[in-house]
Formats: structure tokens, sequence, C-alpha cells
């Protein structure tokens, strides 16, 4: 297990799957509800420290780095990253290897994998937490599938530095970075760079896996509610979201129960925005029952 200087009584666990093993960071709460993270793509666990770590006196909590992401050792060919299933198999795997109810939370690619992973565990699953899933509609005639704007753009990505402050300085208050606090930076550097024996630290997520996720992300999941028996929530940036419209009009048709959250101000980077909403949210619930009731969904707002 690996300590993590920038979280308090949390430390790594490896989970070894068929072709590797998927590493997490732990916060331990014997008895606890059991949280599961999945972060977005080309972040890794330790950015959600700050999110999570508040937490941990109430959750037994496991966020983890997914294939060809942070400290995991699971091989990341861009063939694997078509439709995203090898995302829901490797979850699906931890799951079968964890006692007890879950709740699967996740933002953006990790939102769409605990989806996914969800419709696949029924009787497991307590509660399902999608932060700004990327929800795509149906493909129309002529369409490309998956996202080739951002995914040139990840290809494009820097992806070598002298050094841990040189990393920092390039992407405090930057691009995507603008709005994070310097602390969310710093983690997901302290889990995002690696050195690979030349005295330069290189992004643990290559930015040509990067790219393959988003050309391979999945068209029209929003139908997959109609498997999933527990209370979900999604929550979306009222700012900018990778949640069509579209995709939440399927949601609330097949499930009207599910709670949508449009948070005010917030991008799609809500939990480095607005960590105490995702918080509270979670809160909420571990304590509803495994049914939610039927109150015809609603969008409220944060």
């Amino acid at each position: 297990m690996r300590d993590s200087s920038n979280t308090n009584a949390a430390g790594r666990r490896s989970i070894d799957l068929a072709d590797g093993a998927m590493s997490c960071i732990e916060w331990p709460k014997p008895g606890g509800p059991t949280v599961l993270f999945a972060h977005a793509n080309g972040f890794n666990a330790e950015t959600y420290c700050a999110l999570l770590q508040p937490l941990g006196d109430s959750f037994h909590i496991l966020a983890f780095d997914l294939r060809g992401h942070g400290f995991s050792t699971l091989p990341a060919t861009a063939d694997l990253a078509t439709g995203w299933t090898i995302f829901r198999d490797d979850l699906v795997g931890a799951i079968e290897q964890i006692a007890g109810p879950v709740i699967l939370a996740g933002h953006s690619l990790g939102a769409v994998a605990s989806l996914m992973a969800a419709s696949q565990f029924r009787q497991r699953v307590h509660a399902l937490l999608l932060i700004e899933p990327v929800l795509i509609p149906p493909l129309r005639e002529g369409d490309t599938a998956g996202a080739g704007d951002l995914a040139r753009r990840a290809e494009r990505r820097r992806n070598e530095f002298p050094s841990f402050d040189a990393a920092f300085d390039a992407y405090r208050g930057r691009g995507i970075f603008a709005s994070w606090p310097d602390k969310v930076v710093a983690d997901y550097l302290r889990g995002g760079l690696v050195g690979r024996g030349d005295g330069l630290l290189r992004l643990a997520c290559a930015p040509e896996w990067e790219a393959a996720i988003f050309r391979g992300a999945p068209h029209d999941m929003a139908p997959l509610v109609a498997n999933i028996a527990c209370p979900i929530t999604i929550l979306v940036g009222a700012r900018s979201s990778s949640t069509s419209a579209q995709q939440l009009g399927v949601i609330q048709r097949l499930r009207p129960d599910a709670r949508v959250v449009t948070v005010d101000g917030a991008s799609h980077f809500l939990p480095m925005e607005q960590p105490e909403i995702v918080r509270k949210e979670l809160l909420r619930l571990a304590f509803l029952p495994r049914r939610a009731e039927r109150d015809g969904g609603g969008g409220p707002r944060a």
C-alpha cells in the first residue's frame, strides 16, 4: 500500500483483475456504507481527495484509478477504449471482490462506467450518483462517433515536465483548470505524474490513451436506466455540461423518480468547483431505501 501524503486516514489498495491491478485510494470505515468512485477521462483518484476526504467519517470509500490512469497497471491500448465497456468490466470485477451493497458514484467517464456497471448489478447497487455523465444522443446519419474535438486536444497535450513545480505552474489557473482550487490541481498532479527513470515526469494517462477514450465514447447510454432498480441522482452543471438534454429526457421518461439537479454556476468540472453539493447528495442517497419513491422526478436546482 502506498501512503498518500495529501490524504488523511487513507491509503493505497490494489484490486487484482484478470489482466492487471486496479489501484485505488481507500478511506476505511468498518460498517459504513461503501462508496465506489470513478473519475473522469485523463484524471485519477487523487484528483478527488478534497471532495471525498471529508466523507471518510461517514463512508467506506474506494476511489479508483481507472485503466490507463494513475497507478493502475491494467493494459491500455486504443482498441480497448471503444464503447467504454472495458471500464464497465473493470468496475464489475472490483464489485465482485467487495462484500455487501455499494453506492456507485462517478464523474464524466466514471459516471458512464458506473451507469453501465449498475445495469449489470441490480441486486448489489444501493444507489447511483452520476456527476456530469457524458451522455451523447444517438448517432444520426452522417455523424461521427465519439468526441473528436476533445480527442484532438488530448493528443496535443504536453506530456513531459522537468519537475512537479513546473507542471503545477503550467496548469494552475489555465484552460480546464481555471476554475479549480490550487489544492485540487496539486492533487491531480500527485496522482497523475510518474517518473520514467530519465529525470522527467510524464502523465500517467498518456495523451494517446486519453484521445482514444474520447474517440470511443458511446452514444445513447440513457436507456440503461431501465435496467437499474436503485435510486439515481444526476448532477449537471448549469454553465456548461456534457449531459445532453435529449438523454436526460430519456432518463426522466424511463425513470420518472430519477433526481436531476442542475447546479447553478457549475461547469463540467462540478466536483472541483462545488464539492459540497456532491457530498450532500452522497449523504442523502446513503440513507434512502433501495427502491426510490416514484415522486414524478423533477429538476431541482442547487
